[in-house]
């Protein structure tokens, strides 16, 4: 995974990471508030040798007295000193309570050793700090008197008694809610990255063309407006929507100049993924650049473009299948150059009504009279409507709702499409966030995916027109 890949879930889900810094911080801003302030005092103890006249006497046991003074270091905790403190002090407390309390340290290549004690109080720091210095000098210099001598080889002074510490060692405000940011953005990425793994929801237009095998045709933005005006271009002069049904447009125009789709039916896999807006956007957007266009109403089961445009739908497609009414006096105005041919009465068997031959001459009857057919679809994974007409059309164009399609629904549809032979021309990305859109700009149109995407494409085109030529040889 790139890092773009990464900067992008990030994004995406920053709601989920700040959510994990902000509970991680709250999390160490407790901690620190109920954990007990602890102080340290140090006293400080210089060790030196016993002085001699000789040079080279006083250099051996300077350099001896150095040597000493890590093992001194670890006296501060000897049952010698800890009971001297305790005496001195008088301390009701156990050795190894007063052992936790003391430490000591020795810095490298100097004579002197630190004396540290902790405690709750101050000033009872100190007091334990200097206290257990000179309990540490009385006993460190007994270790160091050679036996049959009275004088200790080294001597050990006190050159900087303890006082009482202005501020606590602990708890460390700034380092635990440090800590605590740190941990939650670790935590809260991580999580981050291994949701969006898992989520095989299409969010990502070149993550839509992968899964279908076809290029974006287009990427429409999430308007609030839709419902209210289902028609983009006539939602004002100017907008975002508008100029992604043109952009889409357009790119359908250039997609095959050499078989250019005049009936194209727009699908989707599952419900609910806004086929029937971009068939009815589509459709316009083609009489708004001068074409006469004739939107149909193929979804036999939920039929929606006539409640959509505020159409009557009293006749429609199945009225002129059963020789109920003439085409052209079923064909409604939905504005210049734009025709509706509504879905009319439901019948009980939409699949067989599709599958026949007469929609095929419906919609060949349509090109006579207009330059292009739009027909919205049903769904193609929950019944096989979808895939009757797509398999008579020019070309389709499959729609997926952003973060509500699937990887895997878009395979499923896609396969459902190459069973019947249907030209998938391209996919549309529907419904992404207006922040989002921006990211695509006009730029996510690619002629092909890959070279087996053409390669299908012109197979696809050829049993096609193989499987005309069949059933009109059958019908002479």
């Amino acid at each position: 995974m790139t890092l773009r890949a990464y900067l992008r879930i990030l994004q995406e889900r920053w709601k989920l990471v700040a959510l994990f810094v902000i509970a991680a911080t709250g999390m160490a801003v407790l901690i620190t508030a109920l954990s007990p302030k602890t102080y340290q005092a140090t006293a400080q103890i210089f060790v030196s040798s016993n002085g001699s006249s000789d040079p080279l006497a006083q250099y051996q046991a300077a350099a001896f007295a150095q040597a000493q003074v890590q093992t001194y270091a670890s006296i501060v905790g000897a049952p010698d000193v800890l009971h001297a403190v305790q005496k001195d002090l008088d301390l009701q407390i156990s050795d190894s309570d007063l052992k936790a309390k003391l430490s000591a340290t020795a810095p490298p290549a100097q004579s002197i050793v630190d004396i540290h004690a902790k405690d709750a109080s101050p000033g009872e720091a100190a007091r334990i700090a200097n206290s257990a210095a000179r309990a540490f000098v009385t006993v460190a210099q007994g270790y160091s008197t050679s036996t049959g001598s009275s004088k200790p080889s080294v001597r050990l002074f006190i050159t900087d008694p303890a006082t009482a510490p202005s501020s606590p060692v602990s708890p460390k405000p700034v380092l635990n809610i440090a800590l605590g940011v740190f941990l939650g953005l670790l935590v809260g990425a991580a999580l981050a990255v291994a949701r969006d793994v898992l989520d095989n929801r299409i969010k990502d237009a070149d993550l839509l063309a992968k899964a279908a095998g076809s290029p974006t045709m287009g990427v429409v933005v999430e308007d609030p407006k839709t419902s209210r005006h289902p028609i983009a271009t006539r939602a004002g002069t100017r907008n975002m929507r508008a100029e992604n049904y043109r952009q889409l447009r357009a790119n359908l125009q250039f997609a095959n100049l050499d078989a250019h789709p005049r009936v194209i039916a727009v699908t989707s896999s599952i419900p609910s993924e806004g086929k029937t807006t971009v068939a009815i956007n589509l459709a316009s957007t083609l009489a708004e650049a001068g074409f006469s266009v004739c939107l149909v109403d193929a979804d036999l089961r939920r039929p929606t473009v006539a409640k959509v445009l505020g159409l009557l739908s009293p006749v429609g497609l199945t009225s002129v299948l059963i020789h109920q009414i003439e085409l052209s006096e079923a064909m409604q105005n939905a504005g210049s150059s734009f025709y509706v041919l509504t879905s009319g009465p439901t019948p009980p068997n939409p699949s067989e009504v599709l599958a026949s031959t007469y929609v095929r001459d419906v919609i060949r009857s349509l090109l006579d009279k207009v330059d292009y057919v739009v027909v919205d679809t049903a769904p193609l994974l929950p019944v096989a409507d979808g895939s009757e007409v797509a398999a008579i059309a020019d070309g389709t164009l499959l729609v997926a709702r952003h973060a509500v399609t699937t990887d895997a629904h878009v395979k499923r549809a896609v396969h459902t499409l190459d069973r019947v032979d249907a030209n998938l021309i391209g996919v549309v990305l529907n419904r992404v966030p207006s922040k989002k859109n921006n990211e695509y700009g006009y730029t996510y149109y690619r002629s092909e995916v890959d070279g087996a995407t053409h390669s299908r494409r012109e197979a696809r085109s050829s049993r096609k027109s193989d499987k005309i030529k069949d059933e009109a040889n059958a019908r002479e």
